[in-house]
């Protein structure tokens, strides 16, 4: 076991722990704006307020904020710190049915789920989805559980083209050259193996990934030709 481990050596970082991005992503289908996960909020320099206002997106032309899972570091961005209120006046937010049900009956309930979730079926603007949900006419959530009990990732189908946004399926290159290898980050190891090798093998070489703790802004491919399952960041043609 600890040469297969050493094998993965250039993922670790000088400590031997695995360097994690935290990314979330905007999606654009037509006149709706798809925001997948809110990342870390202020509390942790989170950019996302930011980054959507140099991308020319305003908060209000947010249609729909999809949670991939309800930790902390994907809902940071939910609610303003100062008015209370949710950051995305117009936008539906689409949370997974089995986490609000897990984290919700929590005693205590975390102080991010108590910050940036209740508040949201506070406003009236949550909506709990359960099984696949028509998002836009390109976009669609789809269970993924494990990783979390609700976890959810989106399809994106554009013409010929199509993606996945993963969320915590795949945390880090090694998940995808060892999918049946427990993750400490997973709440059930047994479903979340399963999912990680339902969805790889769905996969092939030109499907574009968004995986929010993956290197390369989480963007790129799942590369098959080397026997084991590799990640390559996007490169535009």
């Amino acid at each position: 076991a600890g040469d297969r481990i050493a094998s993965y050596r250039q993922h670790l970082d000088s400590d031997g722990n695995v360097p994690l991005t935290f990314g979330c992503y905007a999606l654009r289908d037509g006149a709706s704006t798809v925001l997948v996960d809110t990342g870390w909020g202020p509390e942790h320099d989170g950019r996302l307020m930011v980054e959507l206002r140099e991308a020319g997106i305003t908060p209000a032309e947010v249609s729909h904020v999809l949670f991939t899972h309800l930790h902390g570091d994907h809902t940071g961005w939910n609610i303003d710190r100062t008015s209370g209120k949710p950051n995305f006046p117009r936008a539906t937010y689409l949370v997974p049915a089995g986490d609000w049900a897990h984290y919700s009956k929590q005693d205590p309930p975390s102080a991010s789920f108590q910050r940036d979730v209740v508040p949201l079926h506070d406003s009236g603007q949550m909506e709990l989805i359960e099984g696949e949900r028509t998002i836009t006419s390109g976009i669609t959530a789809v269970p993924t559980p494990g990783h979390t009990p609700g976890h959810t990732s989106a399809t994106i189908v554009s013409g010929t083209e199509r993606g996945y946004v993963l969320g915590d399926v795949v945390i880090s290159p090694v998940d995808l050259a060892e999918p049946d290898w427990p993750n400490r980050f997973d709440w059930d190891d047994d479903i979340a193996r399963a999912t990680r090798n339902s969805v790889l093998a769905a996969l092939d070489d030109s499907t574009l990934i968004a995986a929010s703790h993956l290197p390369d802004q989480g963007i790129g491919h799942f590369l098959t030709g080397s026997g084991k399952r590799s990640w390559r960041g996007y490169r535009p043609s």
